[in-house]
Formats: structure tokens, sequence, C-alpha cells
């Protein structure tokens, strides 16, 4: 038997809110006082979060994962720590392309902390001599961040302006590193010279420390949200290397607890302005370095002040962590919306201590799961936030005890971002959201829809490409991944989506009973004047009872349309010989037919090259399947139509 779905398009809508925004401040953590913090944080060389002796490390992982984190050290023994020229720096500026530098950038901080890690399990000097000249040749750097953030110096993007240090995400995070192996090693670097952590101490505090403290105001992502300028990830992931690096180097106790307030006031801008929901409106991709990020913070103040700071019970931080697991389709998959890639390496490790934290089953059992299903042979994974590395190590053999399960939830609303989910028992899963294309990493594709099918992708967000200069310029929408036509949605009059926050849907409404659940939604909004439509009504429904997805469009145009087209992206190979019949052939499922009028459309297809520089992330994104358009292309000319797709 065939999976059937169903597209319609019918009408019968209500009212709600438009897009949700920030609300009441919360104020969660400054709710904490200066003397509270003064009270409860342990001073300067008592906060000892992590093992400082081999014994305590061997305690905490098995031998396997011991000799794994060795053998990644010995393959970083045999790459030098080279300097990287002004010439790679300057390539941002030439050509856009920044991935050379972040790659030499990436790798020596990569390559520093996990020879530290190897070095504190082990202690027999092997990795020291290596470690310190990686310790020397980042202290050397010009600039900690990546070419394209140099907008945030006075100069400029150009060279970096070494009288004028600025916070990115990246000055932040080797920041962080440097502070880790300070602690990790600290005895063994005085042992080599008292000038080495001393040097340490100096480069971070000119370069993060003094920056924040003095000037926090200067940074966009430290202030409070606001509907033209939301605040976005760097917020916590910034603070939560700040308040790393403070508490493991700073010796002042009076700068420890005043500069701790200081980032706990900052985060909270961030918690403040997520909506009731909790969701991320970067997409799931990002959920890591934007929840994960509070949770790291979250999880330094806990460690810092003996369990006495804490705020995991507070109901936003539950619903900002469960977020994750409201957009897991199955497997490896998510929904992904904006700049967001459909596949994410699930972080077992992190869910399961977050899910014991917050006293969330549903997010320790998919924590645990996702450890087995995906083996993790070693926590130093070459990815960003390191201190959690690390306190996942702590994890490690309870997680690894626990058997876990996928969480497989019936439906999911995002009000805030308007975004619905649902999965019937034959295996059909579709997503869908309104909101606007204001969003941050924002895709033109306001009214875009996915189908899955036994875990399957059949129809598709292509997702994001790889990032260069024109991905964060005017050009952004020139990428065609970006735009309104190449996500499944219809181009009027051959006019697509526009961006901005002005453009998004209106009269949404979400309904859910026993039968199913149902997304309706007016999406002309979301197209400028000249697209000439008047109202673009869609409804997405899950129907459980039968098994099917409807797609429901009913339009007005302000005069007949030159043209009218419909798109649908997948990475399914696709059978279009059967005049009225798309069919999907889904790898490892029943194939999902889509039926259509052939007296009203007229199909064709389009396999997408993605040879450009700025595509390559997009065949990565769906294990190097050929991703195809399907565009339906109207044979009438009509000003109000209701039309039926069925799948």
């Amino acid at each position: 038997m065939k999976y059937v779905l169903v597209l319609l398009l019918l009408v019968s809508f209500s009212t709600m809110p438009r897009y949700a925004n920030a609300q009441e401040p919360r104020n969660l953590l400054s709710r904490f006082s200066r003397q509270q913090i003064a009270a409860a944080l342990l001073p300067a060389g008592e906060w000892r979060p992590f093992p400082t002796d081999a014994a305590g490390w061997k305690k905490i992982i098995p031998d396997s994962v011991q000799q794994s984190i060795f053998r990644q050290a010995e393959s970083y023994l045999k790459i030098p720590f080279v300097a990287i020229p002004a010439s790679m720096m300057m390539e941002y500026q030439k050509n856009g392309d920044r991935s050379r530098y972040e790659e030499m950038l990436f790798r020596k901080r990569d390559q520093l902390f996990t020879m530290a890690v190897a070095e504190a399990i082990e202690r027999k000097g092997r990795f020291l001599t290596a470690i310190i000249n990686g310790i020397w040749s980042i202290c050397e750097e010009s600039f900690w961040g990546t070419p394209g953030h140099l907008y945030l110096q006075k100069a400029g993007i150009d060279l970096a302006d070494v009288e004028d240090p600025s916070v990115d995400l990246f000055a932040s995070e080797t920041a962080t590193v440097l502070a880790l192996t300070d602690y990790l090693l600290g005895p063994q670097l005085d042992a080599y010279s008292k000038l080495l952590r001393k040097r340490i101490y100096h480069e971070v505090n000119r370069r993060l420390l003094t920056p924040l403290e003095k000037d926090s105001d200067r940074y966009f992502y430290l202030k409070k949200g606001t509907r033209e300028y939301p605040i976005n990830n760097w917020n916590p992931w910034v603070i939560s290397n700040w308040m790393t690096s403070l508490l493991l180097l700073e010796k002042s106790n009076d700068r420890r607890i005043s500069e701790l307030e200081h980032a706990l006031h900052l985060l909270d801008h961030y918690i403040n302005f997520i909506g009731e929901d909790g969701a991320v409106d970067e997409g799931p991709v990002y959920w890591s370095g934007a929840t994960g990020r509070v949770f790291d913070a979250l999880t330094i103040l806990e460690s810092a002040t003996g369990g006495k700071l804490k705020i995991y019970n507070a109901p936003i931080i539950s619903r900002m962590a469960s977020y994750i697991y409201k957009m897991h389709i199955a497997g490896n998959y998510y929904i992904n919306v904006a700049d967001a890639s459909p596949v994410i390496p699930t972080d077992g490790l992190l869910l399961f201590r977050m899910g014991q934290l917050m006293g969330d089953p549903v997010m320790k059992d998919f924590g645990a799961w996702a450890f087995h299903r995906y083996p993790v042979y070693t926590p130093i994974n070459g990815d960003f936030a390191k201190p959690r590395m690390l306190f996942n190590m702590l994890a490690w053999k309870e997680c690894a005890r626990s058997e876990g399960r996928e969480p497989v939830l019936p439906d999911v609303w995002l009000e805030n971002i308007q975004l619905m989910a649902a999965r019937a028992d034959n295996g059909l899963f579709v997503a869908s959201h309104g909101g606007h294309n204001g969003e941050s990493h924002n895709h033109n594709d306001v009214g875009d829809f996915i189908v899955y099918a036994s875990g399957q992708p059949v129809i598709i967000d292509v997702g994001l490409g790889t990032y260069t200069a024109k991905t964060f310029s005017k050009d952004r929408y020139q990428l065609w991944y970006n735009s309104s036509a190449y996500h499944n949605l219809p181009t009027i009059n051959n006019v697509q989506q526009k961006e901005g926050r002005k453009f998004g849907a209106g009269n949404v409404q979400y309904h859910k009973d026993e039968n199913g659940a149902t997304l309706r939604m007016d999406i002309a909004g979301a197209y400028p004047q000249e697209a000439g439509v008047s109202r673009w009504v869609r409804a997405v429904q899950m129907d459980r009872r039968q098994g099917q997805i409807i797609i429901t469009d009913d339009f007005t145009l302000a005069s007949p349309a030159s043209s009218l087209t419909q798109t649908f992206m997948t990475v399914c190979p696709v059978d279009i010989s059967q005049k009225g019949v798309i069919q999907f052939n889904v790898p490892g499922a029943k194939p999902v037919r889509l039926s259509y009028e052939p007296q009203l459309w007229e199909v064709k297809t389009t396999v997408m090259e993605c040879k450009g520089a700025d595509e390559r992330r997009l065949t990565d994104n769906w294990s190097r399947k050929p991703i195809t358009r399907i565009l339906l292309i109207s044979r009438q000319s009509s000003t109000n139509r209701k039309f039926v797709i069925s799948y």
C-alpha cells in the first residue's frame, strides 16, 4: 500500500495575535543580588569543576575513551602551530571567502584543547612542548575572531586593529580554550616558565574581560532585543565563555563578583526576549549555540557557586530546552527552518545532563537514546563549547548505563514562531510555519511545509548553503535557497515573497483535536504589492483518521495572473511519467504520490547542480543526494480559484 497525502485548497479561519515577541522581563538572573553572588561564589582557586589529576579523570571516563583522546592528541602532535598570514585574513575582503582562515583558526584551538585534555589525563609530559607552542602561537595572533566579524572594530572590515580588540564569538571561544588549558595544566606550565600563565591572563584580560567590563554597550548582541533588532545566540554564546574565562583566570574576588553580576544581567536580555514557547527562530541547528549556551552559562553558575545559584526549574528554561525534541522528526532529522541543516549531530550527553537537571524525563531519555544510537567514541569532537565537553565527560558513565528512547510527539505547536508539526500512525509527518520574513538567519519562506515518510525526507526545505560574504549582505536573497521560489510555495505573477518583518502571515490559527491538527494562515502579506495577491489562505492539515496530509490553498488575485507556479523541493527520485501523478520513491519506505489535475497544471522537474562555492553545504545537508525542484505551472488564468493536489 502506498502512502497518500492530500494537498487541497479550502478556506475557514479565525484570527490570532501576529507573531508574539518579547513580554514582560523575567529577569531570572538579575534577581541574584551582588550580596547573594558574593556569599555563594567560591573564591578564586577553590572552584574545581573538573579533575586536577590523572586519577580523577580515570574515575569518570572509561579507558577506551581515554585512549581515543590520546589518539586524537597524537595526530595533532604531527601538526605544527603556524602563524595565520595577513593575506589570508584579507581573502574575505577581496572575495568574501572566510573558509580558509577559519579552518586554520579553528584547528589551532581544537589542537591545543585536545592535547591539553590528553595531557591532563595522562600526565606524562609528552604533549607539553606542543601545548606550550600552541599557547604562545595563539597569544601572538593579532585577532582571535574571524574576518567576517571585523565590522565590530572601529576601523571596520580590514586587517585587525590590535589597538582596538573587539569581542566576537570566536574571540570568546579562544579565551575559554586558554583559560581551560591554564586550569588543566597550571603547575606544568609554571614549571616550564612563570611567564606562560601570566601571558594567558594578559591576553584574555586585554581581548575579552576588559572590553566586556568597560564597554559592553558597544556590542549589539549584549543589548536588549527589539522588534527591529532582535537578540540572537551571540548573547549566550559569548557570555558563557566570558563567565568561564573570568571565573577560572581572574584572581580578584571583587572583580569576579561584580563581573559575574554584570554577565548575568546581560544574559537576562536573551532569556527575556525568548517567547513563552521557548522556541529559537533561527532554527534547531542554532539551538546548541543558543539554548545550549544558556545551559552552559547556568551550569557554570551552579558549579561555581556550589549549587547555590540555579534557575533550572524556571518554566521558560524547561521550554527552551524542550524545543530541540519538539523539532525532532526521526533519527538525526530535524525541522530545518531558516539557516538550519536538516541533519544535526545530536549531543546525547548534553541532552542527558539537561534532562537530569531540569527534571525532564523525555529530554533525559532522548539524550541516552542519542548517545547509544550515534555512538560517541570521544567527547572531544572538534566543535565549539569546550567547557561543555568537559562537563559531558562527568556524565559519561551514568548516561552509558541508561537505555533511553526516541521522542515521538504526535503534535507540536510553537505559538511564538507559529510552527506546527504532526505525525500519523502510518509514518507520515508534516511541519509548517507562518511567522514573518525578518527572522534571524531568515529565509523567505512564510507558509512553507515539509513532509517525511517513515522518517525519510519527501518534500523538503533545502536548508542553508556555505556561508560567504554574500550570505549576510544585501544580496542574501539572490541566493536561490534563501528565496521563496525554491521553497514549497507559490510564485505569483513571477513575484516571490519579500524579505523584512512586515512581510509575514496574517490571520493565523492552529487547531488540534483527536482527528488531527491544522495550521491555517493568510500568506498574501508575505508578498509585495506587485504580486497582485489580495489573499492566499494556506491550510496545512494532518488527517490522522485517513492517514493523509492535506494542503489547502484558497486565493484571490487583483487581476488574472500572467503566471502562477507551485514549487516542491525533494531529494527523492521522482517519477512523473503518469499524467496527474508525481511519485516520490522513498528509499527504504513505500512510495508517496502527489496527485494533481493535469488539465490545470503542467509539471516540470529540474535537478539543482549545486556546484557553486556557496552551494557545497547543500548537498552535504542531504547526504549528497541530488536536489530536485518540481514545478507545477498553471495552464489557466483566474482571479479566484480553489484547487486540490492529492498525495
